[in-house]
């Protein structure tokens, strides 16, 4: 997929050639750029499967360290992007694709891991994750597919919610890590 070359992007006196070679310079770390058009404020970055690959780990990692500074919630945070790139990356090699511009863009992990054919313990899991509850605001509760968010925020959970969800995403992980 071609990224599209929109002046607005770079300002009024960034030529047509200069953008191009901006573009490369993203393409070869693996990220392309696509702009969403004049009204949308943001663009989507399309990433390829070896940076997916390498990125899923170095969250995976760094959560393991956050988490044992004692910061769950960031942790979390951090390996919910982990199993979602972790995710993508097996998607796109399973169907042979370069990058994520061929994916349609989620945070729904359950989306993501459908078409994987995940062992019938693990797909049941995520699918049984249906929602975390909030502490302190009762009737609400945070779907899987918007944990990210929760965390992002500082949304404090149940704490036992909150380590099923963890859980999951370990294992969501390892399994990547092993297919």
């Amino acid at each position: 997929m071609e990224p599209s070359l929109d002046l607005g992007l770079f300002g009024d006196d960034t030529s047509a050639d200069e953008q191009a070679g901006l573009f490369r310079t993203f393409d070869h770390i693996g990220v392309v750029v696509t702009s969403c058009g004049a009204m949308m404020c943001g663009m989507v970055l399309h990433v390829g499967v070896a940076a997916l690959r390498k990125r899923w780990v170095q969250l995976r990692d760094s959560a393991g360290k956050v988490a044992d500074g004692g910061d769950t919630v960031t942790s979390c945070l951090l390996l919910f992007y982990a199993a979602e790139c972790a995710l993508k990356e097996r998607v796109l090699a399973r169907r042979g694709l370069r990058d994520t511009s061929h994916l349609e863009p989620t945070h729904d992990l359950w989306k993501l891991a459908r078409d994987l054919g995940l062992p019938r313990h693990l797909g049941a899991a995520l699918k049984g994750m249906k929602n975390c509850r909030a502490v302190g605001q009762p009737g609400v509760n945070v779907a899987l597919p918007d944990l990210h968010q929760a965390w992002r925020y500082g949304v404090k959970l149940h704490v036992e919610d909150e380590k099923k969800a963890r859980d999951l995403l370990d294992e969501l992980i390892s399994w990547c890590e092993q297919d």
